[in-house]
Formats: C-alpha cells, structure tokens, sequence
C-alpha cells in the first residue's frame, strides 16, 4: 500500500531560522538611538544653555544681543573652522595663536606703507608658508604634532614681538579698520564672513576629493598611504589651511580694533580646540564635521557671554569650558568603545 505524502507542517527536529546578523531588532535599535543619541547630544546642551542664559540674564536672546555674540566670536570660530580639518586629518595645531598674533602685526604694519588691500594679499601667502612649515616639519622630520607645533608657536609669538618692539601697531588709515566694523544689510560683516566661511569649509569637507581624503588619511593613515594616497601632502595641507584661517582671523581682529598686537589670541589655541571637540570631532582622526564645529562654537559663545553678561569670575568660565570638555571628550570615547 502505497503511503500518502506528508502535508502537515515540517518535523520538530527542523534546523530554526538563522537570527539576523548584528542581533535582534531590539538591539539593532537600541544601537541606531545611541548612535542618535551621541551624533546629536552636544545640540541638546547648546538648547539648554540658551535657555539657562535667557533666564539668568533676560534679553540674552535680544536681536542685538545674538548680533554681539556672533561678532566676537567671529575670530575664534575662524580658527576653529581650519582646526576642524587638522583634528579630522589626524594632527593637532598649537601654533594658531602665534600665527594669529603676527599675521595681525604683519597686516597692520603692512598697511601704514601699503594698500590695505594689498597688505591683506601679503600676508596670506606667508601665513601659508607658516602652515607648510608645519607641515613638513611633522610628515617629513617625523616630528610629534604637539611638540612640532608648540615650537612654531613660539617662533610666530617671539616673531609679532620682533617686528615692533611695543606688540601694538597702530593704523591711520581710515579703511584700515572697515571690514572689522561694516554692517551689511544690517549685520555686521564680520558674521557674514564667518558664515561663508562655515559654508565653504562644509562643502570642501564634505563635497571634494580633498574632504574625503582628509577623512581618510585621518582614519587610517597606513592604509590611505598603501593605496596610493599622497598622505603627507594632505595632511601639510591640513596645515596650510588652518594657518591661513587663523591669519584671516588675526587680521579680521586688527581691522575691528585699528591695532595689530602681538599679546592678543593666547587663549585661541584651546578655546578652538575645545570647540572642535564640543562639537563632536573626534580626536583620534576620520571623523567630524562643519555643522559639529558650529555647533560649539555656539556653545561657547553663549558661555562666554552669559559669563561676561554677569560679571561673573573669569576662573568660573574656565571650570565650565574644561568640564565642557571632559564631557565631550568622554562621550567620543563612549562612541568609540560602542562601534
């Protein structure tokens, strides 16, 4: 007798389904809201901040207040928009205060015997010069980058120094000071420099050959260097561009201020830093963005203006920067032991 074939369900010793790779569902989004969680957090902070200022001091969100805000920090986020391309590419650059300083010294000495304009297109080249001798000296004398850069640093202070024995060089020409102080279309021009200046950045970061190569050598400089890649031409250029972002913020400074110092910027060295990474770039390389960098630089603006709107000690902002930081620093290692 011939036996029917089985229509029922499968036998119970049936091998069950393969778990999808990478875990359950449940973990998977756990994972994706961490992931969130750490990409998006430091806005988070940026929104209470506002907040906490606007109520500890009414009239912080004033029209003329955001205005006053983002005009002083218009020198220190030029800077911090070179630096994020250093810090993405894998270095650290300790020289920008002294590149700062004597680019401002060089444009207002230039510009007692010169143009204005003409003393602004002189100093970018030798500020290009400064950053590519940072650059050679770390990719091709395999100098540290935090020590190569803490000698240049000295070199450009002791240099603003050198070139006027007083640190301040006053100018006379009355267009001296225009680009510092000109309002367009009701804004000051200097925060239409920094926004420009933010687009640019974010489009080369994110748009160009150059962008992405940073984020590569940045990742792994070994592995971007045996598939052809030209690493320390990119990361000298790293260099070159932050220096010329710290020159362009030196004499944006000189121009608001009719006076070219040798003893301004010492702090600019680590308030940048510290906004690169408040903002989200990581410090080990091949990872970051623009939109992160200003972010906070928001961040500390609004510290540093409701600090000042208070008349609160300088010692308590520098507390809330460094816990700032150490925050920040430990929620990129979080992100890095979760990938």
């Amino acid at each position: 007798m011939t036996q029917q074939a089985t229509t029922g369900p499968a036998t119970t010793n049936a091998a069950p389904p393969t778990p999808p790779i990478g875990g359950s569902p449940a973990f998977g989004r756990r994972n994706h809201f961490g992931d969130v969680a750490s990409k998006y957090s430091m806005i988070g902070v940026l929104v209470i901040l506002v907040v906490v200022a606007e109520v500890a001091y009414p009239g912080f969100l004033a029209w003329g207040s955001i205005l006053n805000v983002l005009t002083n920090a218009t020198p220190v986020g030029l800077v911090a928009i070179g630096m994020t391309f250093v810090l993405i590419g894998g270095g650290f650059d300790l020289s920008v205060a002294g590149t700062f300083a004597v680019s401002g010294v060089l444009f207002a000495s230039f510009a007692n015997i010169m143009p204005v304009g003409l003393a602004f297109a002189l100093v970018i080249p030798i500020a290009i010069a400064m950053g590519v001798l940072n650059g050679l000296v770390i990719t091709r004398l395999h100098v540290n980058a935090f020590v190569a850069t803490l000698g240049t640093s000295s070199i450009f202070t002791g240099a603003a120094f050198l070139i006027n024995a007083t640190g301040a060089v006053t100018v006379a020409d009355p267009g001296f000071p225009y680009i510092g102080t000109a309002v367009w279309l009701g804004i000051p021009a200097m925060i239409w420099i920094l926004a420009a200046c933010f687009v640019i950045g974010g489009i080369v970061l994110a748009k160009t050959v150059f962008g992405r190569s940073v984020y590569i050598v940045g990742g792994n400089a070994d592995a971007a260097r045996l598939s052809g890649m030209r690493v320390g031409l990119i990361q000298a250029a790293t260099y070159a561009l932050t220096a010329v972002a710290a020159a362009f913020a030196g004499m944006l400074l000189a121009s608001q201020t009719s006076v070219g110092q040798a003893n301004v910027g010492v702090d600019i060295t680590l308030d940048s830093i510290a906004i690169v990474i408040i903002g989200g770039t990581s410090l080990r390389g091949g990872q970051g963005s623009m939109w992160r960098t200003l972010v906070g630089l928001l961040i500390i603006a609004t510290i540093d203006s409701l600090f000042d709107s208070l008349a609160l000690n300088s010692s308590i902002q520098s507390v809330a920067k460094g816990f700032i930081v150490i925050v920040a620093v430990a929620l990129d290692a979080w992100s890095q032991r979760r990938k």
